[in-house]
């Protein structure tokens, strides 16, 4: 007999005649979480001129069991379990699940504003998505319509005009739309927070119109917890007019200049906001245009506290994911996904059990690839090779250990600058190992806990992570490239691969433990192999000049 049974807490009930070759399958399979399981089997046995006779025939099994199978290329275990000569053969499906697909799928902001206010452009610098594509059409915005870019999967933008005096329509659209939002049961459908863009205002304009002043006075009663944040856009206009009125009046203490230009946002911008909404209204001051990146950076920040303080950790990870301006939320949202992962407890999990090595990797790969959520078209960042130039290091031996007090972001510059400058003009290809897919014996074995396991697997998440870090350096806008990758896996192995595994080695000989003792090594070297957001914007400037061809795809 056979019967197809994932786990059950209480035993299902078989009834069996002495008939040869009798099998049962249970179609559908029954479905059950405890760790462990039992089936009774009842026989009924039929002899001519002889009383029936009946006996019971009991299988146990756990969790564990079922799970220290390998997993067939149908990704299937089995399981089977023998009693005289009755077999029950335990089935199941298995596959290795992403961490970041139980994450919410898309980041969903409110945009409010006049046309012309530099919305497009914000959306454009922030999320990284073309403008065209963004939908933003002169008069025609649709507060309920989701729109979405090609180019950033996990972002959802709903746009709203501004609130025209005398016109009570988009208010009250508005209004209607944000109640519908915060009914809805899931978080991937509800608003995650609002902008509220107003231009800073010259020649005597107001900043509030009538519409904005109400919106805000009875934004805790339309919102609820939703944060909203007013944005304060064309900072560079201001900026601009008073460094020319400090130029005409041969003003020079830059010191007083500074003061100045706050004194005049307080005035213009601020003062007048906390007069109507109160002091405790968030705000932020940005421009789109270049050299104003970390006004962009700070919006992102403020954003994603707001909303991991009033909505919840799982929406600000996913404002995390989405945005693409701000390093530091990058590194952060990676060291969330490894305390996400449950193999820390490498003496009891199951999870990996029964897969081989490189499929674990291989998942381990995706989810941090996702959550650096590059524009990556063509799956260069998913590519077996890109894989390879990884796990073809992680058996390194007798690495130095390289000192880690030095300046990460400065010293990797460095490196980037001495690999371009040679080969800028003519663009030559930039060489790494041969990225051959054919795995080391070591990637087809089926996870066990063993020291050489711990070390793999925390020096692929870390080197993986640097070299995101790197690749978000180089790449700010456009498709990622092959040229690009290449760039920063050798900027790796010249920077920080070396005192990265010597670290790990150390670690895993010294303790040979996996759980909080690992994770916490693996948050220690990646928050000491990071690049600070403050610095992003001073290093690509100083990478740009030899950055010619870096869009450009090679071979690997």
């Amino acid at each position: 007999m056979s019967g197809k049974h994932p786990y059950h807490s209480r035993p299902p009930l078989i009834f069996l005649s002495t008939f040869p070759d009798f099998s049962r399958k249970f179609d559908p399979a029954i479905a059950v979480t405890a760790e462990r399981a039992s089936l009774s089997v009842h026989c009924q046995h039929h002899n001519l001129g002889v009383l029936t006779r009946r006996t019971v025939v009991d299988f146990s099994f756990d969790r564990k069991d079922v799970l220290s199978n390998a997993v067939c290329k149908d990704g299937k275990r089995e399981y089977r379990m023998t009693k005289g000569k009755m077999t029950v053969a335990v089935t199941i499906t298995s596959q290795l699940q992403s961490t970041t697909s139980e994450i919410c799928p898309r980041f969903r902001l409110l945009v409010i504003g006049k046309t012309g206010v530099g919305k497009s452009s914000l959306i454009s610098q922030a999320f990284k998505i073309n403008e065209n594509v963004s939908a933003f059409e002169r008069g025609k915005a649709d507060i309920n319509k989701e729109l979405t870019a090609p180019q950033n999967k996990r972002f959802v933008l709903h746009d709203s005009e501004g609130f025209e005096p005398g016109d009570n329509s988009n208010f009250e659209a508005a209004k209607e739309f944000i109640r519908c939002r915060r009914e809805r049961p899931e978080l991937k459908d509800k608003i995650h927070a609002v902008w509220l863009c107003l231009s800073i205002p010259h020649a005597g304009a107001r900043l509030l119109e009538s519409g904005v002043k109400k919106f805000l006075e009875s934004r805790k009663e339309i919102l609820g917890d939703i944060p909203i944040i007013v944005v304060f856009t064309k900072h560079d206009v201001l900026v601009s007019a008073l460094d020319l009125e400090a130029m005409e009046s041969y003003e020079d203490d830059e010191a007083a200049l500074e003061n100045h230009k706050r004194d005049e946002l307080n005035r213009l911008c601020i003062q007048p906001l906390q007069d109507v909404a109160g002091s405790d209204i968030l705000h932020a001051t940005v421009s789109t245009k270049r050299g104003y990146e970390n006004t962009v950076q700070q919006l992102i920040a403020l954003t994603t506290t707001n909303v991991e303080k009033f909505v919840n950790s799982e929406a600000a990870l996913a404002m995390m994911i989405a945005q693409r301006v701000d390093i530091d939320l990058k590194v952060k949202a990676s060291i969330a996904y490894a305390r996400s992962l449950s193999f820390w407890g490498l003496a009891s999990t199951m999870d990996f059990a029964g897969f081989t090595m490189q499929d674990c990797l291989s998942v381990i790969h995706k989810d941090i690839v996702d959550v650096w959520n590059f524009d990556d078209p063509h799956c260069h960042l998913a590519d077996d090779r890109f894989q390879a130039l990884i796990r073809n290091d992680l058996d390194k031996k007798d690495i130095p250990n390289a000192a880690e007090s030095f300046k990460f972001g400065v010293t990797l510059v460095g490196v980037i600058i001495a690999i371009l400058a040679p080969v800028a003009a003519p663009v030559l290809p930039i060489v790494v190992p041969i990225a051959t897919v054919a795995l080391a014996k070591w990637a087809y074995d089926i996870y066990q806990q063993s020291d050489d396991t711990l070390r793999r697997i925390m020096t692929y998440i870390v080197d993986l992570t640097c070299i995101m870090q790197i690749l978000f350096l180089l790449a700010p806008t456009g498709p990622t490239s092959r040229r690009a990758i290449k760039i920063a896996i050798k900027v790796h192995s010249g920077v920080g691969q070396s005192s990265v595994h010597a670290a790990i080695q150390s670690h895993v000989a010294l303790t040979r433990r996996g759980g909080d003792h690992a994770l916490e090594e693996i948050v220690r070297l990646i928050e000491a192999h990071s690049i600070e957001a403050e610095e992003v914007q001073d290093l690509r400037a100083k990478i740009e000049p030899h950055a010619a061809g870096l869009h450009l795809d090679e071979e690997w």
